[in-house]
């Protein structure tokens, strides 16, 4: 009997339609009925997760400790639910939901549904066995697709697309996600995340991506395109404020796939050191900061910059005239954009350059000057001088 069959099958003799979950709440498996739509239910089986308020209250009436169904009083408006633990060995592999309406009595724990719960807890040892193995092998071969030689990335290529892991594609894009420093994440939340983001960021939904976390870092190895909106919008969640993530570029064949790690580590770099790119930044839209992210910038000190520059941040009173200087540099020296985009008079603009001309002793006209304090204070921001 498959899993469907059996599902309905159990919801049938309970007389009420059921959401099979895992140990860690992913909704498996839900029958089918016809009738009043349950719109709770029907919002947990779209987002392929338990809410946290269900989660909280499974864990709050203790139904993994228990030896049947347990029934959990209506929260919050909500319909009372009878919940009961499925076991394999006497290890729990997840749970059976149901609503009970109100002014309804719930169907007795008789040995059909024990027989049932035990029949879905060896399928679900069996596909929790799988995921384990596949994760096994998700991890061994994107270390060596990452970090081997040419012939063990050629050999890893090769099993990724021949077991299924990842999918056939003409080009292949890496992903870095890992934990800004000196915020706080658990390992559960970085490898929540990259479940997440491996399921929903391939722009196609049809193809299948694999990632891994290596050294606490994970890495996603994504067939074509990659729908950055949807990672943008899985980082934006209170829940995966402390991490940053980082694309590289497009590269072929799959063995070829360790440049793209490489620009995606430094792509995650810029997302840490610099808060204007948001938490996802893309290798393409880099520009300079390419080359600037691989200088040792924690090794950098404020006298390691042009004088010109030292005197301008060490400069103490008035307005921020490092700030303005680079906005006028990024104008291309024009006055009026300038004012524009600092929100202030010309007149104002014109005197604050005046004093950083006389401060930092530099000829704003020489071309060669103009570069060397554009990317002096561009080196200042990310290495978190200024």
């Amino acid at each position: 009997m498959t899993l469907e069959a059996q599902v309905q099958a159990y919801a049938d003799r309970l007389g009420r339609p059921i959401i099979v979950f895992d140990a860690e709440f992913t909704v498996i498996a839900f029958s089918v009925h016809d009738g009043d739509v349950d719109h709770a239910r029907l919002a947990i089986i779209l987002a392929h997760r338990g809410s946290s308020r269900a989660r909280e209250s499974i864990r709050e009436f203790r139904v993994g400790q228990a030896d049947g169904p347990v029934l959990i009083p209506a929260i919050e408006g909500g319909q009372t639910r009878l919940v009961a633990p499925v076991r394999h060995d006497g290890h729990l592999v997840g749970y059976v939901s149901s609503t009970i309406p109100e002014g309804h009595e719930p169907a007795a724990d008789d040995e059909v549904l024990r027989t049932g719960r035990e029949q879905l807890g060896v399928v679900l040892a069996a596909m929790a066995l799988g995921s384990r193995q596949d994760e096994d092998r998700a991890l061994r071969l994107l270390s060596a697709l990452f970090g081997g030689g040419a012939e063990q990335r050629a050999r890893a290529a090769d099993e990724l697309l021949t077991s299924g892991l990842l999918s056939p594609a003409p080009h292949y894009t890496a992903i870095s996600l890992a934990v800004a420093p000196g915020a706080a994440a658990s390992a559960a939340t970085l490898r929540l995340l990259l479940d997440r983001a491996v399921a929903s960021i391939p722009v196609f939904p049809t193809l299948k991506a694999v990632g891994a976390v290596i050294d606490g870092e994970a890495v996603i190895a994504v067939p074509y395109e990659i729908d950055a909106d949807r990672l943008t919008a899985l980082l934006a969640q209170p829940a995966f404020s402390a991490l940053r993530a980082g694309i590289g570029g497009a590269h072929a064949p799959l063995a070829s796939a360790v440049r793209s790690l490489r620009e995606a580590r430094i792509a995650q770099r810029a997302a840490v050191v610099d808060g204007e790119r948001g938490s996802v930044a893309h290798w393409a839209e880099l520009g300079l900061d390419r080359v600037l992210l691989q200088l040792p910038l924690a090794e950098l000190a404020l006298t390691d910059l042009p004088e010109a520059v030292q005197r301008l941040l060490d400069a103490q009173s008035g307005p921020d005239l490092a700030h303005t200087l680079e906005a006028y540099l990024d104008c291309g020296c024009d006055a009026q954009r300038t004012a524009q985009e600092l929100h202030v008079h010309r007149s104002t603009l014109y005197y604050r350059l005046d004093r950083i001309r006389a401060i930092a002793d530099v000829d704003l006209a020489d071309g060669g000057v103009r570069r060397e304090l554009h990317t002096a204070l561009r080196v200042a921001t990310l290495a978190g001088l200024r």
